[in-house]
């Protein structure tokens, strides 16, 4: 799919987030992905580099014990150096391709005339609310609210020692910068692609209430909807740090307090839950315009692949099977067979317009951040005997 002429020249179609619509208020409007790079660098700078650099006059960096020492904290290192910046880097997948999905509605002729100023709303309406400077203010105030209900009611002893005791009051400096910077800006991020995602949904949601010129005979066997299930594919980094993020205090738990890995399968289990949902739910928006879809088409192409039997039959099967004489005309076998194959690609149309494969696939990016700390218990000449067992 390519991104055609409507987001030439402008923003991309769901483009944008709360950093980059302040940067816009800031009046930086330099788009594109060495911005992005900048733009995660930035993040990597404000949200963890500091928190080191206090831990380190505090005294906290390293201890003795490595579990309370921010250096083996797994968890923040996720968080903080390699989600959040990945949270910005992953725009330049995703954007792109669900900006293409959305114009493959008018490329591929699924939109009439009639219908092609609701679309252009669609489209304008869904990059006001992703540029929106009031959508990012709200978000940025609901980081901050979600922080001050995760201080108030996160049980203590989920609390790293560096980061001190936010209650009463006595958080280390890393501690405060975690509480008034860090987490703040990670959320905001998360919040970010949230808000995304229901972009996403609201466009879907006014395409199926159009009048598409939908086919349930198409070979995608979604009625012509299938490359909207190739969102999925752009997901699927997305769906890597949300493993990431869920594996990080894991591996903490794990590695200094020598947990089974087994003792969290629970924890795998939701997050790729989490994924699923969040990226394949959208699509749950076509299931009932497919439903229909596949009963219309069962009738008519039925119907029609009914009738061509009834004029093939008696030439070749009935009353008894004809007797070849001279060449055999293939002529007449081209079209039963064609709209018998159209008649099948009818009776097999999807329920969704994805395939399971496609869900398969998001859902190994989710588990695969939980794979080193499974790696991480296994002893290393243990591990080394599997791997040339394996290879040998």
């Amino acid at each position: 799919m390519q991104v055609t002429d409507t987001a030439a020249g402008g923003a991309l179609l769901f483009e944008g987030s709360p950093l980059q619509s302040l940067e816009a208020w800031a009046g930086s409007t330099r788009g594109g992905e060495p911005r992005l790079i900048r733009r995660a660098l930035l993040v990597v700078a404000v949200g963890w580099l500091p928190m080191v650099l206090l831990t380190a006059l505090h005294g906290d960096l390293v201890r003795s014990d490595a579990a309370d020492s921010f250096l083996f904290d797994f968890g923040v290192h996720t968080r903080f150096l390699l989600a959040a910046p990945l949270l910005i880097l992953v725009e330049a997948i995703c954007v792109p391709r669900l900006a293409a999905i959305a114009y493959q509605f008018v490329d591929a002729g699924l939109v009439t005339e009639a219908d092609r100023q609701r679309y252009d709303s669609a489209d304008a309406s869904s990059q006001r609310l992703m540029s929106s400077r009031i959508v990012a203010i709200a978000l940025i105030v609901f980081a901050y609210a979600l922080v001050f209900v995760a201080v108030r009611t996160a049980p203590p002893e989920t609390i790293p020692s560096w980061h001190g005791r936010p209650i009463p009051f006595a958080a280390s400096p890393a501690g405060w910068w975690a509480l008034l910077i860090s987490l703040p800006l990670l959320l905001l991020l998360q919040l970010g692609w949230l808000w995304r995602i229901c972009v996403w949904t609201r466009f879907l949601w006014r395409m199926n209430a159009m009048a598409l010129q939908l086919d349930p005979g198409h070979p995608d066997h979604a009625a012509g909807l299938g490359f909207v299930g190739s969102s999925l594919e752009g997901f699927l980094p997305l769906g890597f740090i949300v493993g990431m993020l869920a594996a990080g205090p894991v591996a903490n738990q794990v590695v200094h307090h020598h947990a089974s890995p087994l003792q969290f399968r629970s924890v795998v289990v939701t997050a790729i839950i989490i994924s699923v949902v969040l990226c394949a739910g959208p699509l749950l928006i076509f299931l009932r315009r497919l439903i229909e879809e596949h009963h219309r088409g069962i009738l008519q192409y039925g119907a029609l692949a009914m009738h061509m039997g009834e004029r093939f039959q008696p030439n070749w099967l009935r009353p008894k099977p004809r007797t070849l004489q001279g060449p055999l005309d293939m002529s007449e076998f081209t079209g039963p067979n064609a709209l018998y194959s159209i008649a099948s690609n009818a009776h097999a149309v999807r329920m969704l317009p994805l395939e399971l494969r496609s869900v398969a696939r998001l859902s190994l990016a989710t588990f695969l951040p939980f794979v080193p700390i499974w790696l991480l218990v296994v002893p290393f000449e243990d591990l080394t005997k599997k791997i040339t067992a394996f290879l040998l």
